[in-house]
């Protein structure tokens, strides 16, 4: 079963790693520890975490500091951090050091690990080589919606049917369907760039699925997107809204 914590590891791991003095506190107490100069979160796991620290002799080490009851979702995160740091804090007799609103500099360490970093689990549940082509509905909606943009936006008035022509006249004139259409062909390039740039720094996929999945999202747009996004939850063990 795939580990419900692993994937949040690196966002929650750059957020914490500001706060030294937290950090150097679970290391002294939990670990019992003293002489550490400093010490930084390195991950997490539904099991406990990892700390890197120094010693004041420079010695370096790494500590495993587990929770006492393994945690199931990310929202469990933060009150168990902040509830082990207050205790080791207290026992040491220091002062809190998470009070007050988060630092500016945690907050932008986490949403650029967040942004950057690619969990891959050791044993993941599903295949990572994979293409998910989209629903057949979707390629129908798709079609439909681009080529009657197509047909009102570039068909002369003698190639387009003749019950056409008072809808065209009305509702959906040539300049406004050439513009719609146009519009909607520059936002699936961005989605079809977007979809490369996620396939590449996931690093999950052969060329010919990378180019799958690219080409799909360049077609079908949004349809594709969710299920890129979808096979990456799957990978990772994140449950799908």
């Amino acid at each position: 079963m795939a580990d419900p914590i692993a994937p949040h590891s690196a966002p929650i791991s750059a957020y914490m790693s500001v706060h030294e003095a937290t950090n150097v506190a679970y290391v002294r107490h939990f670990a019992g520890i003293d002489n550490v100069a400093t010490a930084t979160f390195d991950s997490i796991d539904s099991m406990g975490f990892y700390v890197n620290y120094t010693q004041k002799d420079g010695a370096d080490g790494r500590v495993y500091i587990a929770f006492q009851s393994p945690l199931t979702k990310r929202e469990q995160i933060r009150p168990v951090l902040e509830e082990m740091a207050k205790e080791a804090e207290a026992a040491l007799g220091l002062p809190s050091s998470l009070a007050g609103p988060p630092p500016m500099a945690a907050i932008a360490k986490a949403l650029y690990a967040q942004g950057t970093s690619v969990y891959t689990p050791p044993d993941p549940q599903v295949p990572l080589d994979a293409f998910h082509p989209v629903a057949r509905r979707d390629v129908v909606s798709v079609g439909l919606l681009f080529g009657s943009l197509a047909l009102f936006g570039y068909a002369t008035d003698q190639q387009l049917p003749g019950l056409l022509h008072p809808v065209r006249a009305s509702l959906l004139k040539a300049p406004a369907a050439r513009k719609i259409f146009t519009g909607l062909v520059y936002v699936h390039a961005a989605e079809a760039a977007l979809a490369l740039l996620i396939c590449l720094r996931r690093g999950w996929y052969s060329p010919s699925n990378v180019f799958k999945w690219t080409l799909s999202t360049f077609l079908f747009g949004i349809g594709s997107t969710k299920r890129l996004i979808k096979h990456g939850k799957d990978v990772q063990g994140i449950p799908s809204a």
